[in-house]
């Protein structure tokens, strides 16, 4: 299959390069072209393989190409003599090089381990713009008189925008501290400590959430759970009955993430 086509918005939708009315629109196209949704897991194994793939073994690999190709000369060869390298020399050089990137090509196409860190850092949307629409609407409505700049929820939210996370958090914090029941702010709190890597927090405060008058944003903390769990291993199959679960809910705006993540996860014991 010609993936080519495709490469360049899976990758943008894969870095989070994508605005929210692109990514719903690339999720509505991976739920109905097959073609599209083949490219999108193949460079999503591929991208994430490729990531865990240079490890030690690799640069010893890439270390013994590049000696081998040194003791032949390849290196050392003076610029009036380049053009004297002998064809069989050259021949040697593309060979290794081949095989080289023969083996790293199979390295990272080989069945891979669950990493939970890598599936985090390529699932985990820090939702930004849905912050900069609620301070947007906190900035229209405004506060009460009493209601003093650090006990603003706009006032952290912005800072959380700009991704001074240990400041959010304080803010954040202090907020809820005086107003236990606001949902947003114990939403973004708990991105703030994902944000953090505090994953056993972020699940706190997730698994307590719920917002009877947002079920999109209910639907999204179970997800962010999920992300959670999977950091301990002890939890794994609590993630996998919520991935199972947001999987099956054609409503879910990451239906899609869902099973794929849920695809990647070890068989159960």
């Amino acid at each position: 299959m010609n993936r080519e086509p495709y490469i360049e918005q899976i990758h943008q939708y894969l870095s989070g390069e994508l605005d929210a009315a692109a990514r719903k629109s690339f999720e509505e196209a991976l739920e109905k072209d097959e073609a599209l949704k083949e490219a999108f897991l193949f460079e999503q194994q591929l991208l994430g393989a490729l990531e865990q793939s240079f490890d030690q073994r690799a640069r010893e690999d890439i270390s013994q190409v590049h000696q081998q190709l040194r003791a032949e000369g390849f290196f050392s060869a003076s610029r009036g003599k380049a053009g004297k390298l002998s064809v069989l020399r050259v021949a040697a050089a593309a060979a290794a090089l081949a095989a080289l990137c023969a083996g790293i090509w199979w390295f990272a196409l080989r069945p891979q381990p669950f990493e939970p860190q890598v599936a985090f850092r390529q699932h985990f949307r820090p939702e930004e713009e849905q912050a900069g629409r609620i301070i947007e609407g906190l900035t229209s409505v405004g506060f009460a008189p009493e209601m003093n700049p650090t006990d603003s929820l706009r006032e952290a939210l912005v800072l959380y925008r700009k991704e001074d996370y240990p400041a959010a958090f304080l803010a954040l914090s202090y907020f809820l501290d005086n107003h236990p029941q606001n949902d947003t702010a114990q939403f973004f709190l708990a991105l703030t400590e994902m944000s953090l890597s505090n994953f056993d927090s972020a699940a706190r405060l997730l698994s307590g959430f719920s917002n009877p008058g947002n079920p999109e944003m209910e639907k999204e903390a179970r997800w962010y759970l999920a992300l959670c769990f999977l950091q301990s291993e002890g939890r794994r199959e609590d993630a996998r009955k919520l991935l199972e679960t947001l999987a099956e809910d054609e409503a879910f705006g990451q239906q899609m993430q869902a099973r794929e993540l849920l695809g990647r996860l070890p068989p159960k014991d």
